[in-house]
Protein backbone atom coordinates (compact mmCIF):
# COMPACT_ATOMS: atom_id res chain seq x y z
CA UNK A 1 0.00 0.00 0.00
CA UNK A 2 1.43 3.28 -1.16
CA UNK A 3 1.35 6.02 1.72
CA UNK A 4 -1.17 8.04 -0.05
CA UNK A 5 -3.44 5.13 0.08
CA UNK A 6 -2.73 4.58 3.68
CA UNK A 7 -3.39 8.27 4.82
CA UNK A 8 -7.00 7.76 2.41
CA UNK A 9 -7.10 4.05 4.94
CA UNK A 10 -6.21 6.01 7.83
CA UNK A 11 -8.96 8.46 7.09
CA UNK A 12 -11.64 5.99 6.43
CA UNK A 13 -11.51 4.92 10.16
CA UNK A 14 -12.18 8.58 11.23
CA UNK A 15 -15.13 8.04 8.89
CA UNK A 16 -16.24 4.75 10.21
CA UNK A 17 -15.95 5.94 13.85
CA UNK A 18 -17.78 9.43 13.53
CA UNK A 19 -20.55 7.71 11.50
CA UNK A 20 -20.60 4.73 14.26
CA UNK A 21 -20.68 7.09 17.10
CA UNK A 22 -23.42 9.35 15.32
CA UNK A 23 -25.76 6.47 14.57
CA UNK A 24 -25.65 4.77 17.77
CA UNK A 25 -24.51 7.43 20.48
CA UNK A 26 -25.44 10.82 18.45
CA UNK A 27 -26.19 12.65 22.05
CA UNK A 28 -22.95 11.81 23.46
CA UNK A 29 -20.65 13.10 19.90
CA UNK A 30 -23.30 15.87 19.96
CA UNK A 31 -22.73 17.35 23.42
CA UNK A 32 -18.75 16.65 23.02
CA UNK A 33 -19.24 19.42 20.50
CA UNK A 34 -21.34 21.54 22.13
CA UNK A 35 -24.90 20.68 20.42
CA UNK A 36 -27.76 20.29 22.29
CA UNK A 37 -29.20 16.71 22.35
CA UNK A 38 -31.82 15.82 19.66
CA UNK A 39 -34.42 12.89 19.23
CA UNK A 40 -34.65 13.51 15.91
CA UNK A 41 -33.08 11.06 12.67
CA UNK A 42 -30.89 13.82 11.36
CA UNK A 43 -28.18 12.93 13.20
CA UNK A 44 -28.24 9.17 12.52
CA UNK A 45 -28.44 10.00 8.77
CA UNK A 46 -25.66 12.14 8.78
CA UNK A 47 -23.61 9.34 10.76
CA UNK A 48 -25.26 6.19 8.07
CA UNK A 49 -23.65 8.92 5.24
CA UNK A 50 -20.66 9.06 7.19
CA UNK A 51 -19.75 5.47 7.32
CA UNK A 52 -20.77 4.64 3.91
CA UNK A 53 -18.11 7.39 2.79
CA UNK A 54 -15.68 5.76 4.58
CA UNK A 55 -16.64 2.25 2.60
CA UNK A 56 -15.91 4.54 -0.42
CA UNK A 57 -12.41 6.03 1.10
CA UNK A 58 -11.66 2.85 2.35
CA UNK A 59 -11.78 0.65 -1.16
CA UNK A 60 -9.99 3.52 -3.47
CA UNK A 61 -7.16 3.46 -0.72
CA UNK A 62 -7.60 -0.71 -1.72
CA UNK A 63 -7.38 -0.24 -4.82
CA UNK A 64 -4.83 2.89 -4.70
CA UNK A 65 -7.57 5.57 -6.90
CA UNK A 66 -5.11 8.14 -7.50
CA UNK A 67 -8.03 10.31 -8.88
CA UNK A 68 -10.24 9.45 -5.93
CA UNK A 69 -6.58 10.63 -3.51
CA UNK A 70 -6.49 13.79 -5.24
CA UNK A 71 -10.49 15.09 -5.20
CA UNK A 72 -10.72 14.23 -1.48
CA UNK A 73 -7.97 16.91 -0.79
CA UNK A 74 -9.96 19.36 -2.15
CA UNK A 75 -13.49 18.05 -0.51
CA UNK A 76 -11.67 18.05 2.43
CA UNK A 77 -9.89 21.14 2.75
CA UNK A 78 -13.27 22.59 1.66
CA UNK A 79 -14.81 20.80 4.45
CA UNK A 80 -12.60 23.04 6.37
CA UNK A 81 -13.23 26.24 5.23
CA UNK A 82 -17.06 25.49 5.19
CA UNK A 83 -17.18 24.54 9.34
CA UNK A 84 -15.25 28.01 10.00
CA UNK A 85 -17.70 30.01 8.21
CA UNK A 86 -20.39 27.84 10.40
CA UNK A 87 -18.17 28.83 13.66
CA UNK A 88 -17.93 32.17 12.23
CA UNK A 89 -20.65 33.58 10.19
CA UNK A 90 -23.51 31.57 11.91
CA UNK A 91 -22.11 31.55 15.83
CA UNK A 92 -21.73 27.88 16.10
CA UNK A 93 -19.63 25.95 18.97
CA UNK A 94 -15.76 26.28 18.26
CA UNK A 95 -15.83 22.65 18.87
CA UNK A 96 -17.05 22.60 15.43
CA UNK A 97 -13.57 23.65 13.80
CA UNK A 98 -12.03 20.76 15.76
CA UNK A 99 -13.97 18.84 13.24
CA UNK A 100 -12.91 20.83 10.32
CA UNK A 101 -9.30 20.54 11.53
CA UNK A 102 -9.11 17.19 11.13
CA UNK A 103 -10.53 16.85 7.91
CA UNK A 104 -8.02 19.83 7.06
CA UNK A 105 -4.70 17.49 8.62
CA UNK A 106 -5.70 14.70 6.36
CA UNK A 107 -6.22 16.10 3.17
CA UNK A 108 -2.23 18.20 4.09
CA UNK A 109 -1.31 14.65 4.65
CA UNK A 110 -2.41 13.01 1.94
CA UNK A 111 -1.47 16.41 -0.16
CA UNK A 112 2.16 15.94 1.04
CA UNK A 113 2.69 12.33 0.00
CA UNK A 114 2.18 13.27 -3.33
CA UNK A 115 4.40 15.61 -3.21
CA UNK A 116 7.34 13.37 -2.08
CA UNK A 117 6.76 10.75 -5.06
Amino acid sequence: MTKTAFSIRVYSFYLFLMGSGMVLIPNVLLGLFGFEETREIWIRMLGLFTFTTGIYYFYAAAYDQIAFFKATIFGRIFFFFMTGAFVFVFQQPPMLGVIGSVDLMGALWTYWTFRKK
